[in-house]
């Protein structure tokens, strides 16, 4: 009986080990597979989010340390640096309660110059001097319009075309922005510049009026541009250089293109910073702190010590106060 016993169990229990054995080797093999698979899905995951493009969202990111705003959108990093201005400079700046009264221009201002240079002050001087009244009327109703948002915090629509009309002019961003930030960044970047300054440069970039550009294109200021249809090309361009010369249709539209650069272009910040700290002063009479901050005008390294050299020689500081009457 025993023998018969072991003849039937045997066979079974060999079976039973084949068949356990099968299913340890299929669940190493089948796990095996799985972290293969689970490897490569891993490796497909690292390489698709390295291959993928991120665009950074628009953001603004502050940092710390220096003021420094960072604006990020598409790729583009703008950043905008608050730079104090020199003390030693500001210091040169004194308050001034009551400023030079204004005096009417009149032929006989002129009667010191020769006759070459008196025919050109007495014709571009009239324009610059009503170019800086035309600026203070803008800079008033720029006013008009601040304390009217400081009382009332609303324009109407046609006070606010013409806000953005003056801050279009003068490239200043006034979409989505706050229309009293508007009204000072305004202030802050459209101002008079002194009579002597512009009618020095006038002379230096002009020759007096004797330059080719200034006769035949009423170009007085040596201004550049890009564009075919604004321009003339000097004949004294170097081979690689692009730029023309801006032409104009009148001395007036010279004079006015003048003022809208140096009261916009990234240049002339420190120019507009330091005539800032000058209008809260009340105070314009130091004009060589603003000539000082002229020197990106032209490649001329000695222009701003030319500049000073034209306003002293001919007494161009006796305009600064003078006005004309219409």
């Amino acid at each position: 009986m025993d023998r018969l016993y072991n003849f039937f169990c045997f066979p079974l229990l060999l079976l039973g080990l084949i068949f356990i054995s099968n299913g340890f080797v299929g669940f190493v093999e089948n796990n095996t597979v799985n972290n293969k698979n689970n490897i490569q899905t891993a490796n497909q995951i690292n390489k698709l989010y390295s291959e993928k493009e991120i665009t950074p969202s628009d953001k603004e990111i502050t940092l710390k340390g220096p003021p420094i705003t960072e604006i990020v959108n598409e790729k583009l990093i703008v950043k905008v640096r608050i730079k104090p201005i020199n003390p030693i400079i500001t210091s040169k700046i004194e308050e001034q309660i009551n400023p030079s009264l204004q005096v009417t221009l009149s032929d006989k201002d002129f009667d010191y110059l020769d006759s070459n240079k008196k025919e050109f002050v007495k014709t571009v001087l009239p324009i610059i001097i009503n170019e800086n009244q035309n600026i203070l009327m803008i800079r008033s109703f720029v006013n008009e319009l601040k304390g009217k948002l400081e009382t009332f915090r609303t324009l109407n629509n046609n006070e606010i075309r013409k806000l953005n009309e003056i801050a279009q002019k003068y490239n200043i961003k006034y979409q989505n922005i706050h229309k009293l930030d508007l009204v000072d960044e305004i202030l802050s970047n459209v101002d008079v510049i002194p009579n002597s300054i512009v009618l020095a440069q006038a002379a230096i970039e002009s020759g007096w009026g004797k330059s080719r550009f200034a006769k035949e294109y009423n170009a007085l200021f040596g201004e550049y541009t890009y564009d075919d249809a604004e321009g003339v090309i000097p004949l004294e361009r170097e081979n690689g250089d692009t730029h023309l010369i801006k032409a104009f249709s009148s001395y007036s539209n010279s004079v006015e293109s003048y003022f809208d650069n140096i009261n916009s272009h990234y240049a002339y910040e420190d120019f507009r910073d330091i005539r800032n700290i000058m209008r809260k002063r009340n105070n314009f009479s130091n004009v060589n702190l603003l000539v000082n901050k002229l020197s990106t005008y032209a490649e001329d390294e000695n222009y701003i010590k030319t500049i000073r050299q034209v306003i002293k020689t001919n007494n161009f500081g006796i305009f600064d106060q003078k006005t004309i009457s219409y």
